[in-house]
């Protein structure tokens, strides 16, 4: 529930700094982002957390330890995380491409009164979907071409600091709450990121 509150707030605030006048606010973004705080922020942060004190139990009293554990977190959960977002974003909130429904209309345009009706649903709807599977794709690469590694670079230097403060200093009961607070500010960069335009990527670098 934290998870889902702090991700919430974050695209909130996210929203507030990057709407334009008498833009309307998001609500499906804001709901599909409780998901996201949810399953991921939440859930797959606890698990992780766990399995990384399981690990490395002596990070709070060992200086190796710690580096070790810090490290472990930054090469497989933060790019992990960072990939998983956009992805998340482009299949969710970026709109579907036009030429998915203009496949649609072609398909079914050539193959009615050739096949039933129920098999022309089935073939223009598979038609479809692979039409806007393959331009999401694409979306997803270009996203990540743009975005990934400038996002990674960030993360490394303000989830470094985080999680070292954290894996030390911070009780394990209390580990993720702390997590998901810092994740605000994090998560709050991210939903800017993810959601601008492709062309905003370069003059906002």
């Amino acid at each position: 529930a934290s998870a889902a509150v702090v991700a919430v707030a974050a695209d909130g605030i996210a929203q507030s700094l990057t709407r334009k006048g008498g833009e309307a606010w998001d609500w499906a973004r804001t709901r599909w982002i409780v998901v996201w705080g949810v399953i991921f922020s939440g859930w797959a942060n606890a698990l992780w957390f766990d399995l990384l004190s399981r690990l490395f139990p002596e990070a709070r009293h060992s200086g190796i330890a710690l580096a070790q554990k810090v490290l472990a977190n930054q090469l497989v959960m933060a790019p992990a995380l960072s990939a998983a977002f956009f992805a998340f974003t482009v299949l969710t909130r970026t709109p579907p491409p036009a030429q998915s429904s203009e496949a649609f209309d072609r398909f079914d345009l050539e193959k009615r009164g050739r096949i039933g009706y129920h098999e022309l649903n089935v073939r223009a709807l598979g038609f479809a979907l692979s039409v806007w599977w393959a331009a999401k794709w694409a979306a997803l690469r270009r996203k990540l071409a743009a975005e990934l590694l400038p996002t990674l670079v960030r993360g490394n230097a303000y989830w470094t600091v985080v999680q070292t403060v954290n894996f030390r200093f911070v009780p394990p009961q209390c580990m993720v709450l702390f997590g998901n607070l810092a994740s605000c500010v994090w998560t709050t960069y991210l939903c800017i990121v993810a959601n601008r335009a492709a062309g905003d990527s370069s003059r906002n670098s």
